[in-house]
């Protein structure tokens, strides 16, 4: 209940802001508004003529054939307006929808540590719609509404003015509970979207780790927590549907209005101050009237429940991006990678403290050490995939800081444990991030070097084999002989490798290896490795332990200070 009936969170600041980002369709927009006027206006005429024929006036000529006209042309009109108002519903969609995915591409990496990037989903999808929703149902209605108010009571005041004026004060009487119910809707529908965002990340979650799922006999474990997701998106579906219950209240006290209308009419008419054609139409724009002003309540309603979806949304909009652009266009990396007094926390963690580090150009240099130590997250931070808290990180003597993101990332080649691919052939994912053209001798080359050119030559669609969802149609080795293929192909002087080759077997180890410092013969290479034979194949050695650097040097030289070092690389590694 609490949740129902807490403090509304939504920031209507965030939300307009969000909107002046958004590139909405206003001429279409003011269409509909223009059209939906002019259907207020024709409706106008419609009820004076039906008042007419009420009152017995059937002359053909001046009400009849007014009256089929006016109709015929509402109808028409109110054809179009609705065919505008879903036109403008899809364009607000999709504005905000490449809004939102623009926004979330250019977040850092940190904003996916923090929250669930699987619930994005449905902020992309149904939070979006519920925007739209506001925006053409409750800003847009608003505008329409008052004028048709305002038009309708400017006609009753042409009848009579003491009219107008009592007819006005008997309209608010449903707004209290219109302000109560909107309060729970708030509420009810925020949880609802909670709930709808949960389930959908723990499906997609759990169908893209089946094997994990079903090689330890969790199939039933998982199968309860879906159902519960399940069960928690009912029972605020529920909640939602006893909302219902808000209809029968409107209609009873529209019903009261209607009863005081008609009274407050047929006084005037009793009194001889309206004709009888005025007194029916009087009535006929009353229940307008009354229609508009229940619309109201609708749109109170509408607004509130729709402030949880406007808030996730605009808060994704608020959280700072990479700027990837902002900065000097750097040609050309070179020169030793240097990290001067870096310090940098995960949240309320500190990690590195000072950390003060040269890698040297020109070699293949391993970063080694325990899990946690950091290792990972130093590869992250060259890359500038994170911002450091403090110190600097160089490039040949240069400030990495003054380049752009976009620049800096396209001179480094990055391969990492994963190998992430995405749905699509083997040639799109090795062309993937490539911003050149590419011969196709140029790629089988590369598939060789990687070791993958026997694979593909074995599918009967060669590189147009589709690779499946994450390319879970392709073995672990595979997916990471594509992703060197790609490195391969960047033609980087820089080459970072994550436990690159972890799911590869010895000769296919070696084969890459062999690939590597042929491509790489000159330049540098920096990996993250835990096993013998891949630390092996670097010529100066960085051991780290709780994001410190407790030995570096030659191989020889961290062989014989490092007892770490020695324990990996076994007795006869030494002889290497």
């Amino acid at each position: 209940m609490e949740r129902v009936f807490g403090k509304d969170r939504g920031s209507m600041g965030s939300f307009f802001r969000m909107l002046q980002k958004a590139r909405l369709p206003y001429l279409w927009i003011l269409a509909y508004i223009a059209i939906t006027a002019l259907l207020t206006n024709v409706g106008i005429s419609v009820t004076e003529y039906t008042a007419e024929l009420f009152a017995g006036n059937v002359n053909f000529g001046t009400v009849v054939l007014p009256f089929l006209a006016f109709t015929l042309l509402s109808q028409l009109i109110s054809s179009v307006s609705k065919i505008m108002s879903n036109l403008c519903v899809a364009r607000i969609d999709r504005n905000i929808r490449k809004m939102i995915w623009s926004k979330t591409v250019r977040l850092p990496l940190r904003y996916y540590e923090k929250n669930k990037p699987k619930e994005m989903i449905s902020r992309i999808t149904t939070d979006i719609t519920a925007i739209s929703q506001l925006i053409m149902q409750v800003f847009v209605a608003i505008l329409t509404s008052a004028y048709t108010l305002v038009i309708t009571l400017g006609k009753i005041g042409s009848y009579d003015q003491k009219l107008m004026i009592a007819l006005i004060a008997v309209l608010p009487l449903n707004l209290v509970i219109a302000f109560v119910m909107g309060k729970m809707k708030f509420g009810v529908l925020d949880l609802v979207n909670q709930k709808n965002a949960e389930l959908t990340q723990t499906i997609a979650e759990k169908t893209n780790n089946l094997l994990l799922v079903k090689s330890y006999g969790k199939e039933e474990k998982e199968l309860q927590t879906g159902q519960e997701k399940m069960k928690g998106f009912y029972k605020s579906s529920i909640l939602n549907a006893w909302l219902g219950f808000a209809t029968p209240m409107y209609a009873l006290v529209g019903a009261m209005q209607f009863i005081v209308i008609v009274m407050v009419g047929r006084s005037f008419y009793s009194s001889g101050a309206l004709t009888l054609t005025q007194w029916i139409a009087y009535y006929g724009f009353a229940v307008n009237i009354v229609n508009q002003l229940s619309a109201y309540c609708v749109y109170w309603t509408t607004f509130k429940g729709s402030q949880g979806a406007t808030r996730r949304v605009a808060q994704i909009m608020e959280e700072m991006e990479e700027d990837i652009e902002n900065g000097e266009h750097v040609e050309h990396l070179c020169g030793d990678i240097e990290l001067r007094e870096v310090d940098f926390s995960y949240e309320d963690k500190l990690l590195f403290d000072k950390l003060n580090l040269k890698i040297p150009a020109g070699r293949v240099t391993a970063l080694i050490g325990p899990s946690g130590s950091g290792k990972t997250t130093l590869l992250n931070l060259v890359e500038r995939m994170y911002p450091v808290s403090g110190g600097k990180i160089l490039f040949g003597g240069e400030d990495t800081a003054r380049y752009s993101l976009k620049s800096f990332r396209s001179e480094i080649s990055y391969v990492t444990q994963e190998s992430t691919l995405f749905a699509g052939t083997i040639r799109d994912n090795i062309l993937f991030g490539i911003k050149r053209e590419v011969t196709d001798e140029e790629l089988e080359k590369a598939c060789t070097d990687a070791e993958i050119m026997d694979f593909i030559r074995e599918q009967p669609e060669g590189f147009q084999t589709d690779v499946g969802e994450q390319g879970d149609k392709l073995s672990g080795g595979q997916k990471q002989r594509i992703a060197f293929a790609r490195a391969l192909l960047k033609q980087s002087d820089y080459l970072f490798m994550d436990e690159a080759t972890a799911a590869m077997d010895i000769r296919g180890k070696d084969q890459v290896w062999k690939s590597v410092k042929r491509h790489m013969e000159g330049k540098t290479v920096l990996m993250v490795a835990h096993d013998r034979q891949t630390v092996q194949k670097a010529d100066y050695i960085i051991v780290m332990h709780n994001g410190r650097i407790i030995c570096q040097g030659e191989p020889e030289e961290v062989y014989a200070e490092n007892t770490y070092y020695r324990e990996l690389i076994g007795s006869e590694g030494q002889g290497r």
